[in-house]
């Protein structure tokens, strides 16, 4: 009889769940699921900007400089928040690895700097202090549980003023472990400086909501305060592209008259039961028709106040995406006019009297169309005197 040999720490890995059930060794690799870089500018599509906790569209604090994103806080603006727009999707059974890499300048400047994956309720993250010193922190139900030093002495020439990278690795599962690692300036690779170890620990989950943005955070206290960011990743180890659950909303016999003439919204909501939604949708397709020759217009925004008269109220179904149309949820008010002043165009489609057009993702392995946590997708319609009918389709990241 041969004997069972288990993988104790070499390269086939650790723990007697190294092998599938039937013997075979196991493989991990990592998927990216969200990265991001800032050669040229702080790109809109995938970032949010916040001064003092306030959304802003340009920033001359927030900055792209030297192929990096810079973050220098003022005597005015003493919180600058960088923020992806996505939540990238924790999946169950996977290992989720968060990286960066960034320059930390004057350590011991009188403020705080935080970089990870967080919200304003749950989060595990990097921590500079005044005191020159990091901190490991973990965040869950809008309370920092965990705030522990990290002993960076047995990195040579680790220098957090310098270049480096910050990786943070967690097993999740809403038990798992938290690994901290840092890279070593002396072998050029990531060092591990700390574990939260919480494996049978907690009587919660370490963390509410792991759906969580990349976030990288710059407090002042009595001194401006520094960061400078090269890029970032969020990885599932053994992932996979997520598969998405399908939702629509239409809206029917729409009288309408005039340009840009609302037809049909959805919202993402920025909070879903009082804590931030971090659901994410995918813009699948949209299909519309007019009893008239007309133009219709596809925009994204994020201002309530661009739509006048309008009501929404949440499609339901397990879905808190929300419409005002009345025709797909109770309750719904129809928008009468729309501003597009500060909406962005996705797309036009000249529509002939009475023929159905369908307008797809042109490229959907490659393209992405996300409303995240408070985007608004518009349908108008440009005509005289006329009906419209408009459905849009889409998937959610539950």
């Amino acid at each position: 009889m041969t004997e069972k040999v288990y993988a104790t720490g070499g390269a086939l890995g650790y723990g007697d769940l190294a092998y599938d059930a039937w013997g075979v060794q196991k493989v991990s690799l990592p998927y990216s699921i969200f990265h991001g870089m800032f050669t040229y500018d702080i790109p809109a599509p995938m970032w949010f900007m916040y001064e003092n906790g306030t959304q802003v569209y340009t920033s001359t604090d927030i900055t792209s400089s030297g192929g990096m994103a810079k973050l220098l806080t003022t005597a005015s603006n003493t919180v600058l928040l960088l923020e992806s727009r996505e939540c990238p999707r924790y999946q169950p059974n996977r290992g989720a690895l968060f990286s960066a890499a960034l320059i930390c300048p004057d350590a011991t400047a009188d403020g705080v700097r935080d970089w990870g994956l967080c919200t304003t309720e749950n989060g595990v993250f990097f921590r500079l202090k005044a005191d020159g010193l990091l901190y490991a922190v973990l965040r869950r139900g809008g309370v920092e549980v965990l705030e522990e030093e990290i002993d960076t002495s047995g990195l040579t020439g680790f220098d957090v003023t310098k270049n480096n990278i910050y990786d943070i690795q967690f097993q999740w599962r809403g038990a798992g472990n938290y690994k901290f690692f840092i890279g070593d300036p002396a072998t050029g690779t990531s060092r591990l400086v700390h574990t939260f170890n919480l494996l049978g620990n907690l009587t919660t989950v370490s963390l509410e909501d792991p759906a969580l943005p990349i976030a990288f955070k710059a407090t002042r206290t009595t001194e401006n305060v520094q960061m400078q960011i090269g890029c970032a990743d969020v990885s599932s180890e053994n992932g996979n592209q997520d598969l998405w659950q399908y939702k629509s909303a239409y809206a029917e016999a729409v009288s309408v008259n005039g340009t840009n003439i609302p037809v049909l919204s959805i919202k993402s909501p920025l909070q879903i039961n009082s804590v931030t939604n971090t659901r994410s949708l995918q813009l699948a397709r949209v299909s519309v028709k007019c009893a008239k020759k007309a133009t219709f217009k596809f925009w994204i925004h994020r201002d309530d106040a661009a739509l006048t008269g309008e009501t929404f109220a949440e499609i339901g179904g397990g879905s808190f995406t929300q419409t005002d149309s009345p025709d797909t949820a109770a309750g719904a008010v129809r928008a009468t006019a729309f501003t597009t002043t500060n909406a962005s165009l996705l797309v036009a489609v000249p529509a002939e009297a009475n023929a159905f057009y369908q307008v797809d993702n042109p490229l959907r392995e490659r393209i992405n169309f996300p409303l995240v946590r408070g985007d608004i997708l518009t349908v108008t319609v440009t005509v005289a005197a006329s009906t419209a009918d408009a459905t849009i389709e889409w998937g959610e990241a539950i």
